[in-house]
């Protein structure tokens, strides 16, 4: 007797088969995943902010978005969210690099915002792609210029300070006696005695001059004694101490202060503190 529909039951070989995807589990790496597709793309070019204002990234790039309704929110103008985020995400990242570093920042970039977030209260999901950073060659000569400048300034600030910190130990620690600055002279001068013996008057002439209170700008006078009262500050936080003292200057004096403080110590007009805001 027939039946009355028609037999969709596998044969022998497709009842094998089957038996056999059930005994043998299929390995992570034969699954492929696809992304969803987006649907909807608008291209994108505008400046991006760099760590010296004025000099700015040219960017160009893709950014691709979705929306997803089961979120329950919703967005009037979609794309605008979208490309806002993806911008704020790209400005958080170039306003810590250098122009000259405009090669890395577009490898960055491109794999930062390649990864697909959601656009914070809203449907929307947005990331970017193709991204392009390009720079002005008039701009990047002025960034290396920025940069020379910057490892000028460094460097003289450095020789500045071992240049205090030798006038400090000369001073505080070899000008203070006859007894100790004949001995730091026997010590650089192959320990001839009856050398040290004949000059021992000008080592006592200038020991006298070394205690001499030499008058000096209020502002260094300040620096000076807040060092002393921090014998054990090392060296690299000198230059922090100057900056503290320069902002509470321009705090409870006002800039003209703050400025004339940082003249007399050697801070960059570019470190000045004003109004208390660096």
């Amino acid at each position: 007797m027939s039946r009355p529909w028609p037999d969709f039951r596998p044969g022998p070989l497709g009842a094998l088969k089957a038996w056999w995807r059930r005994r043998v589990p299929r390995r992570a790496d034969d699954i492929t995943f696809v992304p969803p597709v987006s649907s909807h793309q608008h291209e994108f070019e505008t400046p991006l902010p760099s760590a010296v204002y004025g000099l700015d990234f040219q960017v160009k790039l893709v950014v691709v978005w979705r929306l997803d309704l089961a979120t329950g929110l919703r967005h009037n103008s979609p794309k605008n969210a979208a490309v806002h985020h993806v911008l704020q995400r790209a400005k958080e990242i170039s306003g810590k690099a250098m122009l000259v570093h405009h090669a890395a920042l577009q490898v960055q970039l491109g794999d930062e915002l390649a990864t697909e977030r959601q656009v914070p209260g809203t449907h929307v999901w947005a990331r970017a792609e193709q991204v392009k950073i390009s720079t002005d060659e008039g701009d990047l000569e002025m960034a290396r210029k920025h940069i020379e400048l910057l490892r000028n300034s460094t460097f003289k600030l450095a020789e500045r300070d071992v240049e205090r910190a030798e006038i400090r130990y000369l001073r505080d620690e070899v000008l203070t006696d006859v007894g100790t600055a004949t001995i730091w002279w026997l010590q650089r001068n192959g320990y001839q005695v009856e050398e040290a013996v004949r000059l021992s008057a000008h080592l006592a002439e200038l020991v006298q001059i070394a205690q001499l209170e030499p008058t000096r700008h209020w502002a260094e006078s300040l620096v000076s004694s807040v060092e002393r009262a921090l014998p054990e500050l090392e060296d690299q936080h000198r230059k922090d101490l100057r900056q503290h003292l320069a902002k509470a200057l321009s705090v409870y004096g006002g800039s003209r202060v703050a400025a004339e403080f940082a003249d007399q110590v050697g801070l960059p007009a570019g470190e000045q503190h004003t109004n208390g805001h660096v």
